[in-house]
């Protein structure tokens, strides 16, 4: 695991004791398990505080759109804990809205670092077309961001995030790269998808070939992923499966198709398509199997029809925090 996955790791798990604390602030059972977690690393202790430290600090601040939230209840005042590496605080009562707003700015940092790199991006709910300098086109889909370089004899798009459809003109003297993270795929003409997420890489090709390397390791993936094959990339390893190229990119009719897939992946994707924080709090649901087709313009519904038949359920708290769990 890398220094950034600890990082985010700890952090999430401290975001889903501070959710859990709030729920049930006078349960003394739950906040010593809390304290005993927050003492076993202390780089948990320093998570939890920093997630009390923003929920504090955004409880003085008015959301932009507080006007379009459903009118908040109040929680419970919320016992302090002490912790390794913090004084006891009086206790204060803090309001969803802010738990919300503390949410979003745990969230809003790699958004800004997008921002920065990026050529074209789309936020949340929206798609792109974008017609490159030689004539080829990507499509953009939500929360997608990608780079562009055409100088020299090159042509190279990174995607920072998201996924991205790609139909390339053909120019065999200046081949086109899409680099995700390690993975570089090279085409002379081709449609293609490809997808980064945190945690692997996919390539689904629609018509023509491309050749898939992980440049970080000087491997290659598939010398000739021709098309109705798609690759995905995780931890290393690399699986090739085949599929109906009219599925190719199927965001683009405004659909998920699942088949056999992780309930943890599809969470992951369909978080791109709402505009907060989407957090899985239970592991074992996590790892539960779905297929299906699902709906990308109505992506909360779509989380609940997945869940549903594992148990789980969905909770919005304003349209900045959506918390999956089993009762």
């Amino acid at each position: 695991m890398t220094s950034a996955d600890r990082i985010s790791s700890h952090r999430d798990e401290a975001l889903d004791w501070l959710l859990r604390i709030q729920q049930a602030p006078h349960d003394v059972q739950l906040r010593a398990e809390l304290a005993q977690w927050c003492a076993s690393d202390v780089a948990n202790a320093h998570a939890y505080g920093k997630a009390e430290r923003l929920w504090r600090l955004t409880g003085q601040l008015a959301p932009a759109t507080v006007e379009q939230w459903p009118e908040p209840p109040a929680m419970a005042a919320a016992v302090p804990l002490q912790l390794p590496t913090r004084k006891p605080r009086r206790a204060r009562r803090w309001w969803l809205g802010a738990a919300v707003a503390a949410c979003l700015l745990v969230a809003v940092a790699p958004a800004l670092s997008l921002r920065l790199q990026a050529d074209y991006r789309t936020a949340q709910g929206e798609t792109r077309d974008v017609t490159l300098a030689d004539g080829s086109v990507v499509q953009l889909d939500s929360d997608t961001a990608i780079s562009v370089d055409y100088s020299g004899g090159h042509r190279d798009v990174r995607l920072l995030g998201g996924q991205a459809f790609f139909e390339v003109v053909p120019n065999k003297a200046k081949p086109f790269h899409v680099r995700a993270d390690q993975v570089r795929v090279t085409v002379t003409g081709t449609a293609f998808n490809v997808q980064l997420q945190p945690d692997r890489v996919g390539v689904d090709v629609q018509h023509g070939s491309v050749r898939v390397e992980d440049t970080g390791n000087d491997q290659v993936l598939s010398g000739a992923l021709t098309a109705g094959q798609r690759l995905r990339y995780a931890d290393g390893v690399a699986q090739v499966q085949a599929f109906a190229p009219s599925q190719a990119a199927a965001w683009r009719q405004g659909q998920l198709i699942a088949d056999d897939q992780r309930v943890a992946e599809l969470v992951q994707e369909l978080a791109r398509y709402l505009p907060g924080l989407v957090v899985l709090r239970d592991e074992a649901l996590g790892d539960q199997r779905v297929t299906g087709v699902y709906d990308l313009r109505k992506p909360q519904a779509a989380l609940r029809a997945m869940l549903r038949p594992h148990g789980g359920e969905v909770h919005s708290y304003g349209p900045w925090l959506v918390v999956l769990s089993k009762p």
